[in-house]
């Protein structure tokens, strides 16, 4: 009769431990473990002189402080002089932290580089005025685009949406400017509208999104807890009518503090002749 119960207490302590571990795991460790991730893009017809050119894509930040992630961000960003970086969204959640966000943005300032922002569902369902974001933005010399395109350093062609979870797109306003460039960008926060797009808008050589979080725990392949707005995404690459598109996991967390097998990604685009 030894045998068996010392067999289930080694279980119970065994799980007890893969517990434990699993807890440190997300709780304590992957929030603050950043991922880059490095993507090259073909380009039809880029100019020699824009091979090479990076974009970083930050987005659901969910900024509480400048921490280890948001640190590590800064230094990647700096140290590679990326010219073109993109905040698609919920880079904050609550009026309270725009200072946090204004002091974040701050060191991307100079070197020649255009920042652009989205909005998310968070800065709608946070209700955080548009007028103080868009001046906090302006404070760091961060563009904020909503149902807007803009060309940056005279040759990417970037369409940013409003986000279709919290807020209203109108994708019309968006695309509006549709003249050729060496290259086309398509922003958006929650992926689920990248389905519903038509091809007739034209095709874009990157279409960015985030929102998922990854699904910000999972079980290998699988997150089974995700937004709403997420659709069929939950993080990498896929084909949608209008490009294709990559959904990031995202550099912070939301409800719950904590990451799981997924963890905070920097994801960097690179353009290349294609």
């Amino acid at each position: 009769m030894s045998q068996p119960i010392l067999s289930r207490r080694k279980l119970i302590v065994g799980s007890g431990a893969l517990t434990l571990l699993a807890a440190v795991d997300a709780f304590a460790l992957e929030p603050n473990w950043l991922r880059v991730t490095e993507h090259s893009i073909p380009v039809r017809g880029l100019p020699r002189t824009l091979d090479g050119y990076q974009v970083a894509q930050i987005t659901d930040a969910h900024l509480r402080h400048i921490g280890p992630v948001e640190e590590h961000i800064i230094r990647e960003i700096r140290n590679r002089e990326v010219p073109l970086v993109v905040l698609t969204g919920d880079m904050i959640d609550d009026s309270s932290r725009l200072h946090i966000l204004e002091e974040f943005c701050s060191h991307f300032r100079g070197d020649q580089r255009t920042v652009l922002a989205a909005l998310g569902n968070w800065e709608h369902w946070a209700r955080i005025p548009t007028d103080r974001l868009r001046s906090v933005y302006q404070a760091s010399n961060v563009n904020l685009l909503i149902n807007e395109s803009i060309v940056a350093d005279s040759a990417i062609r970037v369409v940013v949406t409003d986000d279709a979870t919290g807020g209203t797109v109108r994708i019309n306003e968006a695309i509006r400017d549709n003249a050729a460039r060496a290259a086309s960008l398509f922003l958006t926060h929650s992926p689920e509208l990248l389905d519903r797009l038509p091809k007739m808008i034209g095709r874009f050589d990157l279409v960015l999104a985030g929102h998922t979080h990854g699904g910000q725990g999972r079980l290998g392949p699988f997150a089974p807890m995700r937004p709403p707005g997420s659709g069929r995404f939950i993080s990498g690459w896929y084909e949608v009518p209008i490009g294709r598109a990559y959904v990031s996991c995202g550099t912070g967390t939301s409800v719950v503090p904590a990451r799981f097998a997924c963890r905070p990604e920097l994801p960097i685009f690179t353009l290349r002749q294609g």
